[in-house]
């Protein structure tokens, strides 16, 4: 006979979907303050200890700065030698170079124009360029004879001489050829004692350069 008070269970309760939700809440509230203090856990890392050696407080860190080089002390044996000073002929008149230096290149540039003329006369008979050569009107070559020589020594010496708008050697200097000190200096010497009347081009003086061929002995 049927009891009203008997209640009867099922053998599988199924529990209620509010319980379940708080059930799977929790869990991960769970998971998740474990992966937080996995992560925020302090780490152990392994030091690389040194030696370090301890100082007291009455020891003293002093820095000692190396030694400055000293200056190489001169031998009593050398003589500073002064630096020549240019000759007025030779200063620096242009802020680029030597007076001499400037005057052998506009000399140099002259020349080659004057070239030009001879070429142009040479091959049509007539010249665009109206030019006039220096020609030598004092001085001569000192003669050098063979006593003053080596045993059959013989030269040919080509010298440089450059001209100024003046007529005036301004420079001669030995480009080809061997002699001694003292037969070049007899003959550069002798040469920058020459006049000429300078060359001209359209009716103006210009500087220029020519080449002297000497023979020694003479």
């Amino acid at each position: 006979m049927f009891d009203q008070r008997q209640i009867f269970v099922s053998d599988g309760p199924v529990p209620r979907v509010p319980i379940l939700s708080l059930s799977l809440i929790a869990h991960v509230a769970v998971l998740v303050l474990i992966l937080v203090r996995h992560a925020t856990a302090p780490q152990i890392v392994p030091t690389k200890y040194e030696m370090v050696q301890a100082v007291s407080r009455s020891d003293q860190v002093t820095y000692n700065p190396p030694p400055k080089a000293l200056p190489p002390r001169p031998s009593p044996f050398h003589v500073p030698r002064s630096k020549p000073k240019p000759s007025l002929q030779e200063q620096d008149v242009s802020g680029t170079g030597t007076a001499l230096e400037t005057l052998r290149a506009h000399a140099k540039a002259a020349t080659a124009g004057l070239m030009v003329g001879i070429k142009q006369r040479l091959t049509y008979g007539f010249s665009t360029i109206d030019y006039k050569l220096a020609v030598q009107t004092s001085g001569a070559i000192p003669v050098i004879s063979a006593d003053e020589l080596p045993p059959r020594f013989e030269q040919y010496l080509i010298v440089e001489v450059t001209i100024d708008t003046d007529g005036r050697v301004a420079d001669a200097r030995l480009m080809s050829g061997m002699a001694t000190p003292t037969i070049e200096q007899t003959l550069l010497s002798a040469i920058r004692e020459f006049k000429y009347i300078p060359a001209k081009r359209d009716g103006t003086p210009i500087p220029c350069q020519i080449d002297l061929v000497i023979h020694i002995p003479s």
